[in-house]
């Protein structure tokens, strides 16, 4: 039984498909290898101390908890057939932030500003609207000029200040989704 359901974007070559361990620990490898995987994970809020190469083994892990875990929604990202990232929904708040809350990354370099994220997370925000949600929140790092750009264009406005969590400093934003669509539970 599927935990998420396959989700078509505006984009007929990109949509969003269940995580599968085997395959996605593999590229969750090769997304976070090197120095580049250093720069992904700094971008994307993960702390100096927690930012260490992977394993095949960790990235398994990862991929089993994306499937299993009752607080997160996970999808990869497919692009004519290849997996080029992830998109997920934490639906309980953190310490930092209000849920839902959408998160993504692009771990296909080759893939980074083509419309891939604006795609995915415009998908997410209707998923989350027709199921009833009026409001979803993000965050993201202050220098990741990437992500506030595509939240902007989303409709995400910031909300409070800019504050630190570790030894890197995020911005909180939220997007009003006023009325829920017709036929929501």
């Amino acid at each position: 039984m599927m935990k998420v359901p396959v989700l078509e974007t505006n984009n007929p070559h990109l949509k969003l498909i269940e995580p599968d361990i085997e395959r996605d620990a593999a590229n969750g490898i090769k997304w976070l290898e090197g120095d580049m995987g250093r720069t992904t994970l700094r971008l994307m809020g993960v702390a100096d101390e927690h930012n260490k190469p992977t394993t095949l083994e960790a990235e398994k892990e990862r991929v089993n908890d994306f499937l299993t875990r009752q607080d997160q929604l996970n999808w990869m990202i497919e692009y004519q057939g290849k997996v080029v990232g992830s998109v997920w929904v934490d639906l309980e708040a953190s310490d930092f932030l209000a849920s839902p809350s959408v998160h993504i990354m692009i771990g296909d370099l080759d893939m980074r500003g083509k419309g891939v994220g604006l795609a995915s997370v415009s998908t997410i925000i209707e998923y989350l609207k027709s199921n009833g949600e009026k409001t979803i929140y993000s965050r993201y790092v202050t220098t990741n000029e990437v992500s506030e750009h595509l939240l902007s264009k989303l409709g995400f406005e910031p909300l409070g200040e800019p504050y630190n969590d570790g030894d890197l400093l995020f911005q909180n934003v939220s997007l009003d989704l006023g009325t829920p669509s017709e036929g929501a539970s």
